[in-house]
C-alpha cells in the first residue's frame, strides 16, 4: 500500500489508520468484480480487507489460515476413506463441506476465543506483530523472499 502510494509513509499511526479505512471502502466498491479481474489482485490482501482489515481482521485471517491448515494436515494423516466421506451420498458431502467452512469462518472471526489457553500473550504478541508490520511498511523496510529463506536456512553459528 506505501508502494502504490495509497499511503504515505510520512504518516502517523492515526493517518496510516484512516487511509485504511479509505482503501477498505473502495475495496467494498470493487466487490462486484469478475472473478479474472480479482485473480489478479493479492490474496492475501484481498482477505485481509474481508476480515475487516487492522488488527482485528490480521488476527482472524491467520487464525482461519491456522484452522485450515491443521485441519488438512489432520485430514491428510488421518484420512477416513472414500466409503466414510461419501457414504450419506454426494450432497451430504457437499453440506458437511459447507458447514464445516462456515465453522472455521466464525470461529476466525472469534479469534480471541479460538486462542484462550493464554489469550492476554496471544493478543500481545499478534498486536506487537501488527504494530512491527506497519512500522516496517511506512520506512519501507522490504526483504525479499529469497532473503528470508536464507536467512531462516543460515545455522545460529554463521
Amino acid at each position: 500500500m506505501f508502494i502504490s502510494g495509497e499511503l504515505d509513509r510520512q504518516s502517523d499511526r492515526k493517518g496510516i489508520e484512516r487511509g485504511v479505512k479509505k482503501i477498505k471502502a473502495s475495496f467494498k466498491d470493487e466487490k462486484k468484480r469478475t472473478f479474472a479481474e480479482k485473480s489478479k489482485t493479492d490474496l492475501v490482501f484481498e482477505k485481509w480487507m474481508y476480515f475487516g482489515s487492522g488488527f482485528y481482521g490480521l488476527a482472524a485471517l491467520w487464525t482461519l489460515v491456522v484452522i485450515e491448515v491443521s485441519e488438512l494436515i489432520g485430514f491428510v494423516f488421518n484420512f477416513p476413506g472414500l466409503d466414510a466421506l461419501f457414504g450419506d451420498g454426494l450432497i451430504a458431502f457437499l453440506f458437511n463441506l459447507a458447514m464445516n467452512q462456515l465453522s472455521n469462518l466464525i470461529s476466525a472471526f472469534m479469534w480471541f476465543s479460538y486462542w484462550d489457553g493464554s489469550m492476554l500473550i496471544w493478543v500481545l504478541v499478534a498486536y506487537a506483530g501488527y504494530l512491527a508490520g506497519i512500522e516496517a511498511a511506512r520506512r519501507n523496510l522490504q526483504v525479499s523472499k529469497e532473503a528470508l529463506l536464507e536467512r531462516v536456512r543460515r545455522k545460529p553459528s554463521d
